[in-house]
């Protein structure tokens, strides 16, 4: 009798050597009892719930011998469960697995094995296994296949269920996050109440929590959630209470820190939800808006005082579309200003205009309307006629932007300018007026002259420019002094300007002199001239008339020189340095007359400045020297001579001292020349010093005023003496009478310091000047030199004989030596001699020449 195919073992189901219990079709019929107990058997496996399947290795794989009920039935197997085949083919689903590789290693070693297997095609789940194997002998395993299909598609439904309530969490928390970042960014929270019949539950947000200062909590009691407010301010709590609804109301709260901050509350109405009545609200931090509500109420507080104290009223301006204006804010400073109530400027805009000048109206609409095209800032200036009658400046500004619904809104201010205009004015006045006479000034005048240059030039009419100098001004303001200069000087304005026209300009060109500009001169230049002439005639006149100076009446004539214009082309400079030249010709004309200008000044102009340019040069090269005439008493002895200066020009030759002095003492080239020709002088005594024929002469060097005036002149003098070595005593400065009429205690001064070192005084040219006995008497002079000009006619002119005659006495009588000068005749030595000069000098006796021609006279008599 053959084994059963399955027997029961300690560990379970264990398989026998019996292949099968299965009828195999290759076969015949088993035996009966067999037969009936494997098919027992088999009907008990297939009983089990689980699929059983048995294999067995032969050589080296495995085979199935025999699978239950269970096993036929699990999708993926049914059709692979002939006894005989090979694991592979049974596990085909799984063929890309190595569970047949670990079956076999079971039956192998008897190592059991356990594997969960699934199968997916693009998210359907095909198969679900739970695969165990056991060896049941050598060579033998049951291998049990529980299809896990149901069970993994409800854990891959539990999967998703939990992925999507874990993504419903995170939105939220997520949702949960914003809400609290909302609130904490809008300061603000809310808060629910659930009534029932037996209790009431209050829930508070985070950020409520958080805006009350509290630690965040779900759940609060009704007397927490009331414990912050003030309680002056509970009572605005009472209606919300009691009807449960409520507006926004405010109220204040102090948080558990101390601080108080503002809360404001809205209420809803409480409502039916299940049975249970449920009552919100919204609570929210509104400090910041009290605090800024209070700055902006301390802006418009301080707004409103410096609109009320500042010069003038702000407004606020807006241009409809039409044209039309209104006023939505204006400051009562407009009554003061405009002399208009703030209340009618508001109803009627119009009041503002009719203060304006008519003559200034036009210009602030278009500037108004112009602002308002371009929306550019607008500002203006105009004048208006004040409450009290009189005209003010008014200055308005706004800055203006466009409003969506195209009006143009205006926010500016207008203010009172009168005062700052008249400083403009007076600045102006100030910068291109004279402050003494009121004249225009040199800038104003060279405008004006471009103008009527450019102006002559388009209208092809002449003009004409006249350049005045009063004659012997600076003897007036030395002798007088400055304020009568100045009152001359006004009353010479004065005068000018009404005697041309209106149109006409009178300028102050500086010092003593005085511009006139004539305009609209005929087209011809004949008749241009004559028209010109006309007016200088007329300027000569009125000015020849005494002026009233100081109760006592002064006579100030001018020197006038005109130039005309028109089409030719000609800068400003050129037509008054034109104008002045002829001004130049007319004093040289003998002065109170006038001169136009013509091509030979501009020449004699030109020869003078090239002139100027070759005396720098000498100078500088040494070519200006000394020549000396002798002077000699009546025996013909000679006493000393006079140092005259020379120019020995190297391509003109000799040039007389009457060209190359004026223009020296012109240019201020005389204080170099003059340093020169003293300090060659002094050389020449230190030489003959040496000699005892020679040691006695005296050298005479003239001063000019403008040398001599001089701070330092007395140190340079005292200086070149310590330089050369010459003794003080032979050195004689000859000074002009024109000192006198300067700064005479400056000259008394310097005289006597020289004096004090040594030095003699002579004053040349007695009898031409304006000196007074009283200056002559406190000069510390040694002599007098009698001028060339009364020496010439003493014999024929008896006036002049007359005057030598009291010049000598003078000199007697104040113990001064007398020199006359110019003596070329023996009558004029008798007649100087008969009346007692000692001393003489001229051509009668040698003329200027070298020193050696000098120091040859001393061998004879002249």
């Amino acid at each position: 009798m053959r084994p059963a195919p399955f027997a029961l073992s300690a560990g379970g189901f264990r398989v026998t050597d019996t292949p099968s219990v299965l009828p195999h079709p290759a076969r015949g019929p088993a035996d009966p009892s067999v037969s009936a107990q494997g098919f027992s058997l088999q009907s008990f496996l297939d009983a089990v719930p689980v699929a059983l399947l048995a294999f067995r290795l032969r050589g080296a794989q495995l085979y199935l011998l025999s699978a239950n009920a269970a096993a036929r039935q699990v999708q993926g197997l049914r059709s692979a469960l002939s006894p005989g085949v090979s694991a592979a083919k049974v596990f085909v689903p799984l063929a890309g697995t190595v569970l047949v590789e670990q079956l076999e290693l079971v039956a192998r070693t008897g190592e059991p094995h356990a594997s969960r297997h699934v199968l997916r095609d693009q998210g359907r789940l095909l198969l679900a296994w739970k695969i165990q194997a056991h060896r049941t002998e050598p060579g033998s395993i049951l291998v049990t296949v529980q299809d896990m299909g149901e069970l993994e598609q409800a854990r891959l439904q539990l999967a998703e269920a939990e992925a999507v309530l874990q993504d419903t969490r995170l939105e939220l928390q997520e949702q949960t996050e914003v809400f609290s970042t909302m609130e904490s960014m809008a300061r603000s929270g809310y808060w629910r109440r659930i009534r029932d019949a037996g209790e009431s539950v209050l829930l508070w947000s985070p950020g409520l929590c958080d805006i009350a200062g509290f630690e965040r909590q779900e759940w609060i009691s009704t007397e927490r959630a009331l414990s912050g407010v003030l309680p002056e301010d509970r009572h605005a709590l009472g209606p919300v209470a009691t009807t449960g609804i409520g507006s926004d109301l405010e109220y204040r709260w102090r948080r558990p820190d101390g601080e108080v901050r503002w809360m404001r509350s809205r209420t809803r109405r409480s409502a039916q939800e299940g049975g249970v009545m449920v009552e919100m609200g919204v609570v929210q931090d509104v400090t910041e808006e009290h605090r800024t509500a209070a700055r902006l109420r301390d802006q418009l507080d301080f707004i409103q005082s410096i609109a009320s104290s500042i010069p003038g009223f702000i407004y606020q301006c807006r241009v409809h579309p039409d044209g039309s204006h209104s006023l939505p804010y204006v400051s009562e400073a407009v009554n003061e200003l405009m002399g208009v109530s703030q209340k009618l400027v508001r109803q009627d805009t119009q009041a503002l205009e009719r203060n304006v000048l008519p003559a200034d109206l036009p210009m602030l609409r278009r500037s108004l309307g112009r602002a308002v095209r371009t929306l550019r800032p607008w500002h203006c200036e105009y004048r208006v006629l004040a409450p009290d009658g009189a005209v003010r400046w008014h200055m308005t500004s706004a800055a203006l932007q466009a409003e969506t619904d195209g009006t143009v809104l205006m926010h500016g201010y207008t203010i009172d300018i009168t005062d700052r205009k008249h400083a403009a004015q007076e600045i102006e006045r100030l910068a291109f007026y004279d402050a003494l006479t009121q004249l225009p000034n040199r800038r104003l005048l060279l405008d004006r002259l471009q103008r009527s240059v450019l102006s002559s030039q388009r209208n092809h009419q002449h003009g004409a420019l006249l350049f005045i100098d009063l004659d012997n001004f600076k003897d007036l303001n030395d002798t007088l002094g400055h304020d009568m200069g100045d009152q001359l000087l006004s009353q010479v304005a004065a005068r000018l300007v009404g005697s041309v026209r209106q149109c006409d300009t009178v300028a102050r060109f500086g010092g003593d002199e005085f511009v006139v500009l004539i305009d609209g001169l005929d087209e011809g230049l004949a008749q241009a001239r004559v028209q010109a002439e006309a007016v200088a005639v007329k300027l000569l006149l009125c000015l020849n008339k005494p002026f009233e100076l100081a109760g006592q009446q002064h006579y100030s004539t001018p020197s006038i020189g005109l130039t005309l214009f028109g089409q030719e082309r000609l800068s400003v400079d050129e037509l008054l340095k034109r104008a002045d030249l002829a001004m130049y010709e007319s004093k040289a004309a003998g002065r109170n007359t006038h001169r136009f200008f013509d091509p030979g000044m501009q020449e004699a102009l030109h020869a003078r400045s090239s002139m100027e340019v070759d005396l720098r040069q000498a100078l500088a090269r040494g070519e200006l020297f000394a020549h000396y005439q002798p002077v000699v008493d009546a025996q013909g002895k000679v006493h000393g001579v006079e140092a005259l200066a020379r120019w020995n020009h190297p391509e003109r030759g000799a040039i007389s001292p009457l060209e190359f002095i004026p223009l020296a003492e012109q240019t201020g080239l005389i204080l170099p020349l003059g340093e020169q020709i003293l300090r060659g002088a002094c050389e020449q005594l230190v030489r003959w010093s040496a000699n005892a024929r020679t040691a006695h002469l005296t050298i005479a060097v003239n001063v000019s005023a403008r040398q001599f005036r001089q701070v330092d002149f007395a140190a340079q003098v005292l200086q070149i003496l310590h330089d050369t070595g010459a003794h003080p005593s032979r050195l004689r400065l000859e000074l002009t009478e024109s000192l006198l009429l300067g700064d005479i205690e400056g000259t008394v001064a310097r005289m006597e310091e020289l004096k004090r070192a040594g030095v003699g005084f002579a004053l040349d040219d007695f009898g031409t000047g304006y000196s007074s006995l009283a200056y002559l008497k406190r000069l510390p002079l040694d002599q007098l030199k009698i001028d060339r000009g009364f020496v010439r006619d003493v014999l024929t002119n008896p006036n002049d004989a007359a005057i030598v005659r009291t010049v000598l006495a003078l000199a007697d009588s104040l113990d001064l030596t007398v020199v006359a000068e110019g003596v070329e005749t023996v009558e004029q030595l008798a007649f100087l001699r008969l009346h007692g000069c000692a001393q003489f000098q001229g051509f009668l006796f040698g003329r200027p020449d070298p020193v050696g021609d000098v120091e040859a006279l001393l061998d004879g008599n002249a």
